[in-house]
């Protein structure tokens, strides 16, 4: 994708939402993408993550939970950092996991779509620092398509991730986060899933 290197002004008005590190913007011209400006530097959070997409290299380009990074662009407000800005088919905002969780469209639905997230993340071996499902969208790539995206605590604060650099380890390790997360969810949200809808979610 090609970048225009010109300063790019953000407004308040393309502003998409705000963390504790963070500001996120709507680009101006191009709906597919999206501007991180960090509040400070060096950034923790954001330097963990960039650690882990290098250590990825051309895997990062295959992997469907890894939003796209595309490199730092000047802005009026410093620096900003362009990703992937993750939206439907139809151009809408997609939804987080914590919504569908919440507010389900049943309880089938739901559970296909967390069985499906279940079967790419252990697939792709992710590596999250936490399992927040206010961090996972759900993007809908078709009118019956749909795919869970990562956009936030990504990587680990290990200070030699030396999993990086091993398929068993990652594969451990993301099973053990998916189980920490499913039992997380079915106790604050336990009218949806229930201890039998977890058991499902854990069933190897």
């Amino acid at each position: 994708m090609a970048i225009n290197n010109k300063l790019l002004t953000l407004t308040d008005e393309l502003m998409l939402g705000k963390g504790n590190h963070k500001e996120v913007f709507a680009h101006p011209t191009d709906k597919k993408l999206c501007v991180k400006i960090l509040y400070s530097t060096p950034d923790t959070d954001f330097d963990r993550e960039m650690k882990y997409r290098q250590a990825l290299g051309a895997k990062a380009e295959k992997m469907t939970l890894l939003t796209k990074y595309f490199g730092e662009i000047e802005t009026n407000r410093g620096k900003g950092y362009l990703f992937e800005r993750v939206i439907d088919f139809d151009e809408n905002d997609s939804k987080t996991l914590l919504e569908h969780i919440q507010n389900p469209k049943s309880i089938e639905d739901l559970t296909d779509l967390l069985l499906n997230f279940k079967k790419v993340f252990i697939n792709e071996k992710f590596v999250a620092a936490g399992m927040d499902p206010d961090n996972f969208l759900v993007q809908r790539i078709s009118p019956n398509e749909r795919r869970v995206r990562i956009i936030d605590n990504i990587g680990t604060s290990a200070k030699i991730p030396i999993l990086y650099y091993s398929d068993f380890l990652m594969a451990k390790r993301a099973r053990k986060y998916w189980r920490r997360f499913i039992k997380e969810i079915q106790i604050e949200y336990s009218q949806v899933i229930t201890k039998n809808i977890a058991e499902i979610l854990l069933n190897d």
